[in-house]
């Protein structure tokens, strides 16, 4: 009897041991809700390279209510930039985000303009992760 509690106490130990290791994995290979929020953050603050640090190299980005499907780091970088200069002062907000180990879905809302000329336009990314870092993004929202 005086041997089982030590040996009791060396399989918790060992099994926390584990879990906490399975954790800090799947922590390594997803990204987190605040990560996808300050992305968010990024677009709305026009900070191109900023937004390229979520991004794996061999990112693929597709928007699709403008047919715009970009592959690579230069490509996505040049879509990211014609965003912002066609875009000053568009808002990106991050309203509602899903994380998964391999993936995530974050619902947003792009707006602009003041008063009269308000306007704002509901969307969803849904992403693809790998080693922390976004590797496919695809836009759905409704362009008219």
């Amino acid at each position: 009897m005086r041997y089982v509690k030590p040996l009791v106490l060396s399989a918790v130990f060992v099994l926390l041991s584990a879990a906490v290791a399975g954790a800090m994995h799947h922590a390594k290979n997803s990204i987190s809700e605040a990560d996808l929020r300050a992305y968010y953050e990024a677009w709305s603050k026009g900070d191109v390279d900023k937004v390229m640090s979520y991004f794996s190299d061999d990112i693929v980005y597709a928007d699709v209510a403008t047919g715009a499907n970009n592959s690579g780091r230069e490509a996505v970088r040049a879509f990211a930039q014609k965003f912002v200069d066609e875009n000053p002062g568009v808002a990106l907000t991050a309203s509602s985000v899903t994380v998964a180990a391999k993936s995530a879905a974050v619902e947003w809302v792009m707006s602009g303009g003041t008063g009269d000329e308000a306007w704002s336009v509901p969307g969803v990314c849904v992403f693809k992760i790998a080693d922390g870092k976004i590797t496919h993004a695809t836009d759905y929202w409704n362009k008219e």
